[in-house]
Parts: C-alpha cells; structure tokens; sequence
C-alpha cells in the first residue's frame, strides 16, 4: 500500500512538473517571441466567440512559412476564412478575413472578428500581418497571463521550486543518515 501511494504521489509530482515546464514554456514564448517566428498569443477579448474563447492560447505560424501557391501568377498569402494575427499600432488582433482586395502582388484583407456585427475599420496589408492562427488551446492561456502576474510568478515559480528544494534536501539528509549509520555498524 505504502509503494502504490509513493507511486501516485511521484506521477502527480512529474505532471506537475511538466505542467510547470509547459506554462513557462508558453509565457516565455507569448513574452519573447519576435516577428518571423513562430509565436504564442493570449486571446483578450471575445471577438472571435465562439470559435475562440477569452483566455485561449494560440499559435501563430509566421506570414514566412504560410505555403504560397507555386504559380507564376501572383495569389494571395491568407484566403477568405483564414485567421490571422495583425499588428494595429503595437497591440496584436486575432480576426477571421472577411473579403480579399487587390492584384499584382499588393493585397488587402477585410477583416471581422466572429462576433463583431461588421468587420474592421480599414484594411489589413500583408506586412501587418504576423501570421495565421493554426492551433487554439482553450482556457490555457488564462493560466499564462496568471504566470506574468506578481502572485502568479509566487504560485507558480517560487512555491514550487521551494518545494522542489526541499524535498531534495530531505532526501539528501535521509541518505547521508543512511551512510552515517551504515559507517557505525561497519565499525563495530
């Protein structure tokens, strides 16, 4: 019985761990992404209810790596239906195309949040767009923007490495009780 608790205690300590690893993972990439990578946004608003909730976590793929058609005629990058992540100023917006406008290589897409009644004001370029959206992980994205928090950096940083810590150090004194009392009854 005290090994089948032993063994569920440990495999509750190893998925938290890697829940600590993933978290940090995804706040580390929503905080240092940069252009042209690939990159991990916190959805904010309900715009785009209900295909994406407040909270989600999604993953971008940079404009770069969107498959271009192999045509010698010059076609759009995103199509009518695709959702992509543009910059308005500095804030990133996640928006489904509504319509796409232009020829010869200069394109403009309308863009509208699913909820939204009409679609955005003015026209999204090519160079404002930081890619399309190819993974939503729901509700995730809550426990990352709680992550860049003061009490989140606490809960989900300090507490568990103090943890961590300290059950190493039982361990080590556990096993240097071991060596010393293994020692005395060698030297008797």
């Amino acid at each position: 019985m005290k090994k089948l608790i032993k063994t569920v205690v440990n495999i509750f300590y190893a998925l938290f761990i890697a829940a600590i690893i993933v978290v940090g993972a995804a706040g580390a990439l929503s905080v240092f992404g940069k252009a042209g990578t690939y990159q991990l946004f916190v959805v904010q608003s309900g715009s785009m209810n209900p295909s994406i909730k407040i909270g989600s976590v999604l993953l971008v793929q940079p404009t770069s790596q969107v498959k271009k058609n192999a045509s010698s005629v010059l076609a759009p990058t995103f199509h009518k239906g695709d959702i992509v992540t543009y910059l308005t100023g500095k804030d990133p917006v996640t928006h489904r195309i509504a319509a796409v406008e232009g020829t010869a290589g200069q394109f403009t897409y309308q863009t509208k949040g699913d909820s939204n009644k009409t679609p955005d004001q003015g026209k999204v370029t090519e160079k404002q767009i930081l890619g399309k959206v190819i993974l939503t992980v729901p509700y995730v994205g809550q426990l990352v923007s709680f992550a860049k928090t003061q009490l989140g950096y606490i809960f989900l940083i300090v507490i568990p490495i103090t943890l961590i810590i300290y059950s190493e150090i039982l361990a080590i004194i556990a096993e240097t009780k071991k060596i010393i009392s293994r020692r005395r009854s060698e030297a008797i």
